[in-house]
């Protein structure tokens, strides 16, 4: 190594420390992001045929209905509205026809989508996968996915709160008198960058009233997830590539600063006492 190099490393421990920090932070994003690329992929390849199929049957099944329904019997149309409510429940979009061009399917943005917001545990039960393959491909990929986003948004987290730190000592000066301070500054920003900025955006793409955006962003990052909203599936509007993806993203850091908002109040409220936390020594 240049011993120049070396001199400036030794001189400036904590700069290094940072340097090997960030590295390190970039590579976990990297891994997850090549994880969730891949859990889309395979998704994809193991339920699209299989969503397809679905989709056709229920067409299928539309269709005779609307030319055969008046000569249907009450029961044969109780039939019909039970299978389409199973369909439904199965994931399958019913808005459309055979033969449409652009139908809902298992692409690539809705799978990248789902294993998004499985890995964040929000679930929303509008999608979930149905062959024996992809539900046994569900657990495995859930099963050491769910630690190492739950490991990425501890660093995503730790990265907003140092932004909005200095922010606030920007705003403030510093000191440690100024936590409440920084913590009001936090949610403030929080707030704007992750719920009202985002809430005009889902507005304007899915037709929604504002207060249904509000609704919606605040169901998900607080990980509810009734299910009752959801975005990109609507089949009478139109979206641009990558929508889907862009949610998935939003969903990651949002749910990251949720989780240091809630670590910082906690310590705010119910700040640790060094002296009843640390060891007592033992009289000898």
């Amino acid at each position: 190594m240049d011993p120049e190099v070396l001199k400036l490393d030794l001189k400036d421990p904590v700069r290094n420390n940072m340097r090997v920090s960030r590295v390190q932070g970039l590579l976990l994003v990297a891994g997850i992001l090549t994880y969730l690329l891949m859990g889309a992929l395979i998704f994809e390849l193991l339920e699209k045929d299989h969503y397809l199929k679905m989709e056709d049957a229920m067409f299928q099944l539309k269709e005779d209905f609307f030319l055969n329904y008046t000569s249907l019997s009450p029961e044969e149309v109780e039939l019909v509205i039970q299978k389409l409510v199973k369909y439904v429940q199965m994931g399958v979009e019913p808005i459309g026809r055979l033969g449409d061009e652009e139908r809902a399917s298992w692409d690539f943005s809705t799978s990248f989508f789902f294993v998004g917001t499985m890995l964040s545990t929000i679930g929303y039960g509008n999608l979930c996968p149905q062959t024996k393959e992809g539900q046994l491909f569900c657990v495995l990929f859930a099963l050491f996915g769910i630690p190492f986003n739950l490991i990425c948004f501890n660093y995503i987290g730790t990265s907003i709160s140092r932004l909005f730190e200095s922010c606030a000592e920007k705003v403030y000066g510093k000191g440690k008198k100024q936590s409440a301070r920084y913590i009001f500054v936090f949610v403030v920003m929080g707030i704007l960058m992750f719920l009202i900025l985002p809430s005009f955006f889902f507005q304007w793409m899915e037709g929604w009233a504002y207060y249904e955006a509000i609704y919606f962003t605040f169901v998900t990052l607080s990980t509810i997830g009734f299910g009752d909203y959801i975005i990109g599936i609507k089949q009478d509007r139109t979206y641009f590539p990558g929508y889907r993806v862009l949610g998935a993203a939003w969903i990651v850091v949002g749910l990251a600063w949720i989780a240091v908002l809630f670590q910082r109040v906690s310590s705010f409220l119910a700040p640790v006492d060094p002296k009843a936390s640390s060891p007592k020594k033992s009289k000898r």
